[in-house]
């Protein structure tokens, strides 16, 4: 298995890490707490598109939350935040800490960073909840800030990882 892999296609560049635990851990289904995903735009637009993107982060957050356990050897905790998910070290530890109370294995952090009116990325993290080793991590950038860009790129992101952790 490469280290790491890079796919292009349709426009999306993938940047792709190893799973870093042993695939097949006998048990059940494998509970992945799924915090809110964040937001940045530095596209520096003249129009105010804040309730748009708000409205599509919530869906994104919503989509991953609900295609993470369509597969059946995945389930997902809703961990919601007050306002934005703290995505720093300090914030990740935090919820980290509350997937681990929760039950949850796995802890799923990510943020979408719109660039220009065109272009977006999408970096999602998943972490042990237990070691807050990294799982795995992707970066996908994807185009067109529309409701079937956004929908597109959290699609990918719960197949990936359905197909990437091991139910538990």
């Amino acid at each position: 298995m490469p280290v790491f892999r890079l796919v292009t296609a349709f426009g999306c560049v993938v940047l792709s890490l190893p799973l870093l635990l042993a695939p097949g851990s006998a048990g059940a289904s494998a509970l992945v707490a799924v915090a809110d995903i964040g937001f940045t735009d530095s596209s520096g637009e003249a129009g105010d598109q804040r309730a748009v993107h708000e409205d599509r982060r919530r869906g994104l957050t919503e989509g991953v939350r609900a295609d993470i356990g369509r597969e059946g050897s995945l389930e997902s905790l809703p961990l919601p935040c007050e306002a934005a998910c703290r995505l720093d070290a300090e914030g990740v530890e935090v919820l980290r800490q509350r997937a681990r109370q929760a039950g949850a294995g796995f802890l799923l952090v990510g943020s979408v960073h719109k660039m220009s009116t065109l272009i977006l990325s999408l970096r999602v993290a998943v972490l042990d909840a237990d070691t807050g080793k990294l799982v795995f991590e992707r970066l996908l950038s994807f185009r067109g800030d529309n409701d079937e860009g956004w929908r597109h790129a959290g699609d990918y992101v719960a197949r990936e990882v359905a197909e990437q952790l091991p139910a538990q």
